[in-house]
């Protein structure tokens, strides 16, 4: 398979890709491959034949031994800039997230790099997908916006990816109005789903929702990405009606520090923060009743099942004759994709972060179980009384 992947990347890669990759897949540290290999035997071999000449040419001991070293110094002089820059690539082989820094500027400003990183986040995730991600996961979050949206009204998108906008359309006939911000995705969106109105937005500023317009509000990872979290939730707050209410799928962070390798292939710099912030931030803004589902193992089995098929993805690959700067370019993001979320599911497995489904309402809702509990004791408190109670209660004339 990596012989294939080899020459599908070709020279166009640079940096032997190709076994970089395999190498991070087989669990084992990577070697770059001596460039002096034959350099060096032929220094070898020309310091022999210098050996022999003065060997040969000098009958006086000391004029023989001060020139010996001269040949080693011309053998040594040829391999050594060879092999000290040896250790250069090695900065650019761990986990990837160096390099993906320095490129992610290019690649954004790059529509054929934008496609490319589409390309390749569907193939590793699943057709419409931009992140690990299921049937039931879109289901979850579905459900609870449309069980609560009794008023005529639009349900507004953040950050939703083709599959989730796709799912909406085939269950509601109310109108999808949807907020990107992720660089190149506005385009596929219009494409996977031609029903919803798609809009570039920033993260924080979903300016295209109307004030009061939305009956319900579903984002994914905009508190995670947004830098003015105030703002945001003060802009969903606003685009909701008296009664909407705001569905989120986030991560937080449970300790100081974001893991930054687990984010280095994202769209834009994390800017995590913890459940007890956001659940602060929405109590300030006007938001009455808050519930919290933790998501975190869905999340974590929709990204094994991606890695599951990751290596029959790459044979389909380099046999679709997927190749040149392309290829490259879909390999180099297939692989810090992958890499970045391998971080990121250590990262959830460990607790150092958690994902959660969020429910806002702009009004209070009575619990299930103290609903259950008041039509008890009504039920209880109008039962058939005896004529006698009849009488007493209800005057007769």
């Amino acid at each position: 398979m990596l012989a294939q992947v080899k020459k599908l990347v070709g020279a166009g890669a640079g940096g032997d890709f190709a076994g970089r990759f395999g190498a991070w897949w087989d669990g084992k540290d990577y070697v770059p491959p001596v460039p002096g290999e034959e350099g060096a035997n032929d220094a070898e071999k020309a310091g022999k034949a210098d050996d022999k000449t003065d060997g040969k040419s000098g009958k006086k001991s000391k004029a023989e031994v001060k020139p010996e070293p001269e040949p080693e110094a011309k053998a040594e002089a040829k391999p050594e800039p060879k092999l000290k820059p040896e250790p250069q690539p090695e900065p650019e082989a761990p986990a990837l997230a160096e390099v993906v820094e320095a490129a992610a500027p290019a690649a954004v400003e790059s529509a054929d790099a934008c496609a490319m990183r589409i390309q390749a986040l569907e193939t590793l995730w699943g057709e419409g997908r931009f992140a690990p991600g299921s049937t039931d996961l879109d289901t979850k979050l579905l459900d609870a916006v449309l069980e609560h949206a009794d008023k005529p009204g639009d349900i507004g998108f953040i950050g939703a990816d083709g599959a989730l906008l796709g799912a909406f359309a085939a269950r509601s006939d109310r109108l999808g109005v949807a907020a990107e911000w992720r660089g190149g995705c506005v385009a596929r969106l219009q494409d996977l789903a031609p029903k919803a109105t798609v809009s570039a937005c920033d993260i924080d500023r979903p300016k295209c929702f109307p004030d009061h317009a939305l009956e319900g509000l579903v984002s994914i990872e905009a508190f995670a990405y947004s830098d003015h979290k105030a703002g945001l939730v003060s802009r969903a707050h606003r685009s909701l009606s008296d009664t909407g209410r705001w569905i989120f799928l986030d991560t937080t962070r449970t300790t100081n520090k974001t893991p930054p390798e687990a984010f280095a292939s994202a769209w834009a710099e994390p800017q995590l923060t913890s459940a007890d912030e956001i659940e602060e931030l929405l109590t300030l803004a006007g938001f009455r009743s808050l519930r919290k589902v933790a998501m975190t193992e869905m999340v974590l089995d929709a990204a094994r099942a991606g890695y599951a098929h990751l290596s029959s993805v790459l044979e389909a690959a380099a046999t679709n004759g997927l190749a040149g700067r392309e290829g490259a370019l879909f390999l180099q993001e297939l692989a810090w994709e992958a890499q970045s979320w391998r971080a990121r599911i250590r990262a959830l497995e460990g607790g150092a972060l958690e994902v959660n489904l969020w429910i806002a309402d702009k009004t209070e809702t009575l619990d299930l179980t103290q609903k259950a509990l008041a039509d008890e004791v009504l039920e209880l408190a109008v039962q058939p009384d005896d004529a006698g109670a009849s009488d007493a209660l209800f005057d007769k004339e």
